[in-house]
């Protein structure tokens, strides 16, 4: 008995060490006390980090617990960059890299994996991790930093590609090299459009950003958006590069020789690349250089037509990709001795709108000429929203009862004091008439209230009428008041609003006093980024608003270089960058009963 009982206690031992095995062999979360919060942190690197003279095909980093590789395609930066990727494999407490490509001579080498590498417990990064080393005889360690934003607002421009070349090809002129060849060195913004470079040698780059959306790293898509520097740029120096996050267990033995051949290699960098003269210069004046890029669409340069079609009823529209000032459109396959269409550009003269009339056609054959050139031949159906012939849709159109259609510039319901009420109409009127209307003014009604047309195409009708305070307007018109030149009319249209007192709003006036005289345009945002005013001038002036309506405000300036009244973005063949904007330092609270009175120096 006594024999089988300790038989039993050795089983039960056995059993309980496999199981205390087991569990040291598979890493699992712990079964409780604090969470664990701490990223991983590095052992050793084999070979160590800012070697030289590396000839292999791969390294491995240790760590201090198990590791995993969390989205590292999207995190992964490797400069110079490299045609076929590494192998990259998370195998217990160890991460191993093996390249698929020889490297380059006398070149230093950076793999980004920023916060790619977590533990395998809760996930928790380590952040901003890099491998350099060189196979030469030194690490380069000068470095470069900056920001990339939005060339229209000026906000961050994230993931994009920042991108550095060598001055060295004997048979592309430097600038041209973003257009052909891959970059020397990469590095990517991050959501703060921050970027930086680091293991650089000293010497002069072409610096390119590029949102590339076809991952080649080349700009050879005319919707990606650029940035570029007219001038090439050279990198600073921070000091020798230092180990990072190396754990106290590295032996001092391995801390002094990798140290040592550090420093040794740096010095050797130094004396190499940098002159002693004006080493001081540059670690100290240069230090603080951070680049600018601002981000932009090429402009187009050729004048194409992007659509053409009815859109809406009686109306064609041709938009083009630059101003349309050339750009004839010839009828083919109807004339006529009256007139049937009036013709209308957009503020950027970039379309053409053709407002119909009564035209016997189901299909309208047009040549689009640009100067002496053919651009287009076209066959538009005129038929809106229906295959059916011109007859069967007027038909249709009667049996559903389609009415003139019209907006007004009232906006919630308020008309300022410096306004008065207007409509607009789809189409041209061919007639109207305000005798059958009438106009309520608080608890009054007067008929016949006063219209007159607004504009040479007879679109808009404008209600002269000087507004009073605190007043409630209500305009009212039968069907059939107004007729278009198509023979539609009104429903009956009931327009109402109301007006404030003056105090209900605050004035704005900016003195604006630019060093340069050239064209300027000048704009209040609202909190969504709307143009709520804008103002043109080119010298000295004070722009004032009197009825701004309470809220807080952004201003913005735009240096109108063409002084076409537009911003107008970049064009890198012709080395043009996009047009320069400011925005005032500070945001400004209008508030009601409230005069402000700023000052904007323009530099």
């Amino acid at each position: 008995m006594q024999k089988v009982s300790k038989n039993i206690a050795v089983y039960l031992s056995l059993l309980a060490a496999l199981f205390f095995l087991s569990r040291c062999a598979q890493p699992v979360s712990p079964g409780g006390g604090p969470k664990d919060e701490q990223p991983p942190q590095i052992i050793r690197y084999e070979p160590d980090i800012y070697s030289t003279r590396f000839t292999g095909d791969r390294f491995k980093i240790d760590f201090d617990e198990f590791i995993q590789l969390d989205k590292l395609n999207q995190q992964l930066l490797i400069s110079p960059p490299m045609d076929e990727l590494p192998d990259f494999k998370a195998k217990g407490k160890s991460l191993l890299v093996k390249f698929n490509e020889e490297l380059k001579e006398n070149t230093t080498y950076t793999l980004f994996f920023g916060d790619a590498i977590v533990d395998i417990t809760e996930k928790n990064p380590l952040k901003e991790n890099s491998y350099v080393f060189s196979t030469g005889d030194k690490v380069d360690s000068m470095s470069m930093k900056g920001t990339v934003l939005q060339a229209i607002d000026l906000q961050a421009a994230e993931d994009v590609f920042v991108m550095l070349y060598k001055n060295n090809n004997d048979t592309l002129p430097v600038d041209s090299l973003p257009l052909t060849v891959k970059p020397f060195y990469l590095s990517k913004t991050d959501k703060n459009g921050k970027f930086s470079f680091s293991g650089l040698a000293d010497e002069k780059y072409l610096i390119f950003a590029l949102r590339d959306l076809n991952s080649n790293h080349i700009f050879d898509q005319p919707t990606e958006e650029i940035a570029f520097l007219d001038t090439l740029v050279r990198p600073f120096f921070t000091g020798l590069p230092q180990r990072k996050n190396a754990d106290s267990t590295v032996s001092d033995s391995m801390l002094i020789d990798s140290l040592s051949t550090l420093v040794a290699d740096s010095l050797m960098q130094l004396t190499d690349t940098v002159n002693p003269d004006t080493l001081e210069k540059n670690s100290l004046e240069n230090k603080a250089v951070s680049y600018e890029l601002l981000l932009f669409k090429n402009r187009d340069s050729v004048q194409r037509l992007l659509k053409a079609g009815m859109a809406r009823r009686n109306l064609l529209e041709f938009a083009f990709s630059l101003p349309a000032k050339k750009i004839r459109l010839v009828p083919e396959n109807y004339s006529s001795d009256s007139l049937w269409y009036l013709e209308e550009f957009s503020k950027r003269a970039d379309t053409i709108r053709w407002y119909l009339k009564n035209i016997p056609l189901d299909t309208l054959e047009l040549s689009v000429i640009n100067g002496e050139d053919t651009l287009e031949y076209l066959y538009l159906n005129l038929n809106y929203g229906s295959k059916s012939s011109r007859a069967r849709v007027k038909k249709d159109e009667q049996k559903k009862k389609v009415y003139l259609e019209w907006s007004s510039n009232v906006k919630g319901g308020v008309l300022k004091p410096d306004q008065q009420p207007k409509i607009r109409f789809e189409q041209p009127l061919e007639t109207f008439n305000t005798a059958l209307g009438s106009l309520i003014i608080g608890q009054d009604t007067t008929y016949r209230p006063k219209a007159e047309l607004a504009d040479s195409f007879h679109r808009v009708l404008l209600f002269p009428i000087e507004l009073q305070e605190e007043t409630r307007y209500s305009y009212y018109f039968p069907d059939s008041s107004f007729i278009d030149w198509n023979g539609y009319f009104n429903k009956e249209i009931r327009l109402s609003f109301t007006t404030k007192t003056p105090s209900d709003y605050g004035k704005m006036t900016m003195h604006l006093q630019p060093e340069k005289k050239q064209p300027y345009i000048f704009q209040m945002l609202d909190d969504k980024g709307n143009v709520v005013h804008e103002s043109y001038f080119t010298s000295d002036t004070t722009v004032s608003y009197p009825f701004v309506n309470p809220a807080k405000y952004k201003f913005k300036l735009i240096f109108d270089a063409n002084g076409n009244q537009q911003w107008d973005s970049g064009y890198y063949p012709d080395k043009i960058e996009p047009e320069r904007i400011l925005f005032y330092i500070k945001e400004i609270e209008v508030r009601a009963n409230w005069e402000i009175e700023e000052t904007w120096n323009i530099k």
